[in-house]
C-alpha cells in the first residue's frame, strides 16, 4: 500500500473527546459548514463507541495534530458500512492521504467481515473521482440531484448533487476488476473509440464518455454561470445513463492535453 508523502503521519481510531471536538472543528474548516451542518459531539461520541462497536472512525495525525477524519456509519444492510464524511486540511491534500486512510478503512473493515462500503461525493470533482474509481476500486451505482440541503463554502451556492458508490471489499470481484482495469483503453484509445455524450448526443451504445471540469473550483470561482450550466448539463446525462440505462462508472480518463487537464468519465452497462 503507497503511503502518504508526508513524514510523521499516522492513522488511528478517534478516541478522546479531545479528538472528537477537534474532528467537528475541522469539519466547518474544511468545508465552510455552519454550526447546523456539523456533526453533533454527542452522534460523533456515539458512533465511536466501543461497546457496542458502532462503526470505524479515523483520524489522520501529523506529529499528533489531527489534520485528517474519516467518520462511518453503521447501516442496517448486512455487512455494509457508509462512509460518510473524509475530510483533509487543504494544505495537505495532493499527498495521497485519503487514498491512504481508505485503504486503512477497507482492511479494518474486513476484520470485521464487513463486505461492501459505500458513500457519496461531489460529481464533478476530478481529483476525488480519480482518488475513488481509479486508486481505491469504486464504482458509481447511482446519481442523485440536491443530495445535500445545507449550508456551505465549497459548494459555492450550486445544487449539492451526489454519485453514489461502492467498494466491494471481496478478493475475488478485487482480482476481477483489477484484471479489466490491466485491459482498459488508454487515454487516447478511450477518446477516439468512444463516443463522448453531451445535452444533444445521447448514443444507444454500451460504453459513453462524459466529460467533467479540469477544476471545479476554479471553474465557480471564474464563473458561477458557467459552473451552474455544467451542473445542469451532466445533471442531465447522469441521470439518464446511470439512473434510467443502469450503467456504472469505475473509470475516469485524466490526463494533460494541450497543457490542459481533461478529466472524462466512461460508462458502461453493469454486468453485476
Amino acid at each position: 500500500m503507497e503511503k502518504p508523502k508526508i513524514e510523521g503521519f499516522e492513522i488511528r481510531e478517534l478516541k478522546t473527546q479531545a479528538e472528537i471536538n477537534k474532528c467537528i472543528d475541522l469539519q466547518a474548516e474544511i468545508w465552510g459548514l455552519d454550526e447546523l451542518g456539523c456533526m453533533s459531539p454527542i452522534t460523533l461520541k456515539a458512533l465511536s463507541s466501543e461497546e457496542p462497536k458502532m462503526a470505524i472512525n479515523l483520524g489522520g495525525f501529523l506529529n499528533g495534530q489531527l489534520i485528517a477524519f474519516q467518520i462511518s456509519l453503521p447501516t442496517i444492510e448486512p455487512s455494509t458500512i457508509y462512509v460518510h464524511m473524509l475530510g483533509i486540511v487543504s494544505k495537505y491534500r495532493n499527498l495521497n492521504i485519503g487514498t491512504f486512510m481508505l485503504n486503512h478503512l477497507f482492511n479494518t473493515l474486513k476484520q470485521w467481515n464487513i463486505k461492501k462500503a459505500m458513500w457519496t461525493y461531489e460529481p464533478l470533482e476530478g481529483r476525488n473521482a480519480n482518488n475513488y474509481l481509479n486508486k481505491s476500486g469504486a464504482r458509481v451505482i447511482k446519481y442523485m440531484p440536491d443530495y445535500y440541503q445545507v449550508v456551505d463554502e465549497m459548494s459555492g451556492g450550486m445544487p449539492i448533487d451526489r454519485f453514489l458508490v461502492e467498494v466491494r471489499l471481496d478478493d475475488d470481484f478485487y482480482n476481477q476488476k483489477n484484471g479489466e482495469r490491466k485491459q482498459a483503453l488508454s487515454f487516447e484509445e478511450a477518446l477516439s473509440e468512444i463516443p463522448i455524450a453531451s445535452v444533444d448526443f445521447l448514443p444507444d451504445t454500451d460504453k459513453v464518455l462524459i466529460e467533467i471540469p479540469a477544476d471545479l473550483q476554479k471553474l465557480k470561482n471564474a464563473s458561477l454561470e458557467k459552473a451552474l450550466k455544467v451542473r445542469l448539463d451532466t445533471r442531465q446525462l447522469f441521470t439518464e445513463y446511470i439512473n434510467n440505462r443502469h450503467f456504472i462508472i469505475d473509470k475516469l480518463y485524466t490526463s494533460m492535453s494541450e497543457n490542459k487537464r481533461k478529466n472524462y468519465y466512461l460508462l458502461q452497462k453493469s454486468t453485476n
